[in-house]
């Protein structure tokens, strides 16, 4: 499949990865069907911010579900699902707070996890908060329209 790869400051390139496949039981494999570039990826690649080359880019994104593992009951194939920058496991004590973004399990697409702009993603812990469900009602061409907003 293809995704964004970052090489260094202004060398960011479309190139064939691995397919993203489940790992774990609590994994999803979501097929994206919409990406943005977020400001926070404009930071490495303008050289202002460290990031790994090889790292993928892409921390919000939105697809349809293909596969999900064992331990998922809370999406299934088919679904819609929307993603903010980052996953948590809801478990660890920040979670229970509400703080999802300082989970001691979670972390944030991109660099070492699979990022979202790419042809489709290997989601962990897509049990708890990533994924919201898209009301089918809303169709992606509505969504694009200024008067949506």
């Amino acid at each position: 499949m293809r995704a964004t790869v970052f090489h260094g400051p202004f060398d960011v390139r479309v190139e064939q990865v691995r397919d993203a496949a489940l790992q774990e039981p609590t994994d999803a494999v979501v097929r994206i069907t919409h990406a943005c570039i977020c400001g926070s990826d404009l930071w490495p690649y303008r050289g202002l911010e460290p990031f790994p080359p090889g790292g993928r880019l892409g921390h919000e994104w939105m697809g349809m579900v293909e596969d999900v593992g064992s331990m998922v009951s809370t999406i299934k194939r088919g679904d819609r699902v929307i993603a903010p920058f980052a996953f948590s496991d809801g478990t660890c004590e920040f979670c229970r707070k509400g703080l999802y973004t300082n989970c001691l399990h979670g972390g944030f697409w991109g660099q070492d996890h699979d990022g979202g702009q790419a042809e489709a993603i290997r989601a962990p812990l897509p049990m708890v908060r990533w994924s919201l469900f898209l009301p089918a009602l809303i169709k992606m061409k509505r969504c694009s329209r200024p008067s949506f907003l």
